[in-house]
């Protein structure tokens, strides 16, 4: 075969790059076999860089007294003034009719009658139920006197009855020489009457006792009903006149935009006036569910609205609910929801408006003067807290009360005197960085997949080279 003058470039071409391919081959083998032969030295030389050693000094720190205060932020809205419902009561008669109530716009203080309902029907059962207790009460009177009667009777009865028995056996005749046979037969007959009417009298008794009983028990039954009525007639008779529990200003809540009228029916539970405190305003704040484990009614609350940034405004929560949600639909984030009443608008009530956005911060905890210092000071263990107090040369433990601090810090409210140093780590437990230990590998262990006699597999090599494409990202095609 002939060559032409063409081929020769491109055999040059093909040639040097297989030439760079194992220069670059053989730098890496060469580069192995160094780090595998002095890999003592390197291992030593890594750990005196990263592994701290025991002359390494404990950190220190003087205690301070200082206030401190753990709050949780939030998120919000003003939703308006405290209202206070005034609704319809449960009484056992079902819905109950209005006859008064107090004109709108009225301010009433907290014990004024608010609404007053209608009491002819309630008093109407009222008095029949009176006039069915004291008609029982007669029946038990009549009934018992029957009863003692009966059994007086009864007794006359069954002492006659005896006596004819007693004088029967006594005049018995039994000599028939004397006395005829039916003279004979008669007295027997009038002996075994007066047995047999005795043992009717007593079984008589046995059952009027039972018949009394079961009166008597039927009499107790219609009294405890009546009384009980009675009862639940008079609660509902105290119940017809509602109260306001809170001073505020009276307003009516309409249906159908129509006024509520006397003589309107209303149902249990259903509102009928609201009562609108004018110096409490109230807001709806939200906390994540990370933050609020310790959240619960009457913690204290520092609000700002956005419409006014230069003041803050203060409230207490005075609900939280159970079960923390989303806001959004789709939405990772889970809130607990709280209402807080605003107690100190005062004269900004009129800048204030329903559904004005604000932060606020929930108040968890607040210290007048306790030790703060860094979580790595306080060792926690199953029953106690432990800081180390530096004694000259040594640290000594010492058991410490501790609050409910944020994350990062500790508070320590007893145990320690200010101006103590503590460690603001156990000076007893030795911190170690893991490096990887060169002495007990081979270069198949530096290379993970690697080929027989330490060599890298080919994927390793092309991605200690930069690419997918099997070389650095200039040679690619």
């Amino acid at each position: 075969m002939k060559y032409t003058h063409e081929d020769t470039p491109s055999k040059n071409k093909t040639r040097g790059k297989t030439l760079g391919r194992i220069l670059a081959l053989l730098l890496l083998i060469i580069c192995g076999l160094l780090i595998f032969q002095y890999r003592n030295d390197l291992s030593t030389k890594l750990t005196k860089v990263f592994a701290a050693t025991e002359e390494d000094p404990v950190p220190v720190t003087a205690l301070t007294r200082q206030p401190f205060r753990l709050t949780v932020p939030a998120t919000g809205e003003i939703v308006g003034l405290e209202t206070t419902s005034v609704v319809t009561p449960e009484t056992s008669r079902g819905s109950l009719k209005l006859s008064w109530l107090i004109p709108e716009g009225t301010f009433v203080q907290s014990g004024d009658t608010v609404v007053r309902f209608d009491g002819t029907d309630a008093q109407l059962s009222l008095e029949e139920e009176e006039n069915n207790l004291r008609e029982n009460q007669l029946n038990t009177q009549i009934t018992t006197l029957n009863q003692s009667t009966d059994e007086k009777v009864l007794e006359m009865d069954r002492t006659d009855a005896e006596m004819d028995y007693e004088y029967a056996m006594t005049v018995m005749p039994e000599d028939e020489s004397i006395f005829s046979k039916w003279d004979i037969i008669t007295a027997q007959a009038d002996a075994n009457y007066a047995k047999e009417r005795i043992d009717f009298l007593n079984h008589k008794a046995k059952t009027q006792r039972r018949i009394a009983r079961s009166d008597q028990q039927i009499l107790n039954i219609e009294r405890n009903k009546a009384q009980s009525e009675i009862s639940v007639i008079q609660s509902t008779l105290n119940s017809l006149e509602l109260k306001a529990t809170k001073p505020g200003l009276a307003l009516y809540q309409r249906e159908h935009r129509e006024d509520p009228q006397i003589g309107d029916e209303y149902h249990p539970g259903q509102a009928l006036v609201e009562l609108v405190n004018l110096d409490i305003l109230q807001a709806r704040i939200y906390v994540l569910e990370r933050d609020g484990g310790n959240l619960e009614k009457g913690l204290p609350v520092v609000l700002k609205l956005d419409a006014i940034p230069d003041k803050e405004f203060h409230g207490t929560i005075s609900s939280v609910s159970s079960v923390a949600g989303s806001l959004e639909r789709d939405s990772v984030l889970r809130y607990f929801t709280c209402d807080v009443a605003i107690s100190d608008a005062g004269r900004d009530l009129k800048r204030i408006r329903p559904g004005m956005n604000l932060e606020a911060d929930v108040v968890l905890e607040e210290y007048d003067s306790v030790f703060v210092v860094p979580s790595s000071a306080v060792t926690y263990r199953e029953k106690d807290s432990v800081v180390y107090v530096k004694n000259e040369d040594d640290f000594n433990p010492r058991t410490v009360e501790t609050g409910l601090g944020s994350h990062g810090e500790a508070v320590i409210l007893d145990g320690i005197e200010e101006g103590e140093l503590i460690a603001l780590r156990n000076p007893y437990e030795t911190r170690q960085l893991y490096l990887p230990d060169f002495s007990k590998g081979t270069q198949s262990d530096m290379f993970p997949g690697g080929m027989p006699g330490g060599m890298p597999n080919p994927s390793m090599m092309r991605r200690m080279m930069g690419g997918r494409g099997g070389g650095p990202p200039g040679m690619r095609r």
